[in-house]
């Protein structure tokens, strides 16, 4: 299998850590208000309710339904695959890319192609042969390394995944995570020492299409937290609940792991993204997809009416939902575009980014929110939602 298109500011880490203890199947581009496409949310079960054919076809990702079934439209790939590196380039640490334009997969490769011992992959969905075609090259230049992915089965099911396509074969462990809840995750960590995680799935969607985010981690003790909760999924089948686990602080990152027991309460990371919230002085910025949860609302309504700047970008397919409704009623520029990152962005000092949504269903899900308190970094982003922002499209009332 070669690589081919596919045809078909430091205080607030410190109010994030003391509230611990509180408790794509068709292109999708803009579609119309009126367009019917309502998720709705019942239980930790997501619906969706009328809309065309188009659309119906595209349940939120954490509902444990297939988002993406091959590319976004049937013409012509959405955007090439590069060529694999011939050689090693390390990707820069500590500073973020973007799709659909921006650097990721072009990172990403850097990532693998720099690889010599160990890969380990824990991704939701993996879709796009350009990225499991990048992981064979790095296969047959170095024969020393070796390949683990952890996927989730509702959308890597065996047979039915480019993972299981990778050869050699006997040098690619695949394990699969059969709970209701999702392996949500969307990383890679080379050699144990470097650490690519974000937003993204492994599909043409997310690299060509959507909105998302990702950046390269070096630092020890967070790549190796990584790599504890890799091990559990891998070695031990732990996919969760597990018990609660404070976050684990090194640098300018702190990253929460979930799910905790019990689901039905919030994690960590919630609690501490509305205590963050409440925090701002100065802006907030959203760029988020499945959002349904209103404790985040509630605090970027709040922060709105103590003068704080906010603006958000939700996904086209939950700008009806009750949170960017509750911004708009509350005067806030809330707007709606192809978007999957899960981004808050605090006073451009802090930067929350990661696999978990603002969801019921990310409570049980193995999720993880990583929190980067670097205002260099936050400038980043929060100068990317600008972008994103000034091309979206307002939010309409219901």
């Amino acid at each position: 299998m070669g690589i081919s298109r596919r045809s078909a500011a430091s205080s607030l880490v410190l109010v994030l850590v003391s509230v611990f203890g509180l408790g794509c199947s068709g292109r999708m581009v803009a579609p119309p208000a009126d367009s019917g496409v309502v998720p709705q949310e019942d239980g930790g079960v997501m619906t969706m309710d009328g809309g065309p054919e188009e659309d119906s076809g595209l349940p939120p990702e954490d509902s444990g339904l297939p988002v993406d079934s091959g590319p976004p439209d049937s013409g012509p790939p959405p955007c090439a695959c590069p060529a694999f590196p011939t050689t090693c380039t390390a990707p820069v640490a500590d500073t973020p890319t973007f799709t659909p334009s921006g650097g990721m997969i072009e990172q990403l490769f850097d990532v693998i192609a720099c690889a010599d011992s160990t890969l380990e992959i824990a991704i939701y969905e993996a879709e796009w042969d350009c990225i499991s075609g990048a992981i064979e090259a790095q296969l047959a230049r170095d024969p020393d390394l070796t390949v683990r992915v952890v996927v989730d089965d509702d959308n890597c099911g065996p047979g039915s995944c480019v993972i299981d396509e990778i050869t050699p074969a006997d040098r690619v462990t695949v394990v699969r995570d059969d709970r209701s809840g999702l392996m949500h995750h969307k990383w890679v960590i080379a050699d144990g020492a470097r650490l690519w995680v974000g937003s993204a799935n492994w599909t043409e969607r997310s690299f060509c299409v959507d909105h998302n985010d990702a950046l390269v981690i070096e630092q020890p003790e967070i790549v190796a937290r990584y790599r504890e909760i890799f091990e559990r999924m891998a070695t031990e089948g732990t996919f969760g609940p597990v018990a609660p686990e404070e976050p684990t602080t090194a640098g300018a990152y702190t990253v929460y792991f979930s799910p905790e027991s019990p689901t039905t309460m919030a994690p960590a990371w919630l609690t501490a993204m509305v205590a963050a919230i409440d925090g701002a002085v100065t802006e907030v910025d959203v760029l988020t997809n499945a959002w349904t949860r209103t404790e985040i609302s509630d605090a970027l309504v709040r922060a709105h009416m103590r003068g704080v700047r906010v603006r958000a970008v939700v996904s086209h397919l939950y700008a009806d939902d009750a949170p960017a409704q509750a911004l708009l009623a509350a005067g806030i520029d809330v707007r709606r575009d192809n978007v999957h990152d899960k981004v808050l962005v605090v006073d451009a000092e802090v930067v929350v980014t990661g696999s978990a949504n603002w969801s019921r269903n990310a409570w049980s899900n193995n999720e993880n929110s990583l929190w980067i308190a670097d205002p260099g970094v936050a400038g980043i982003f929060a100068a990317e939602v600008g972008v994103v922002h000034g091309a979206a499209r307002p939010v309409e009332a219901m």
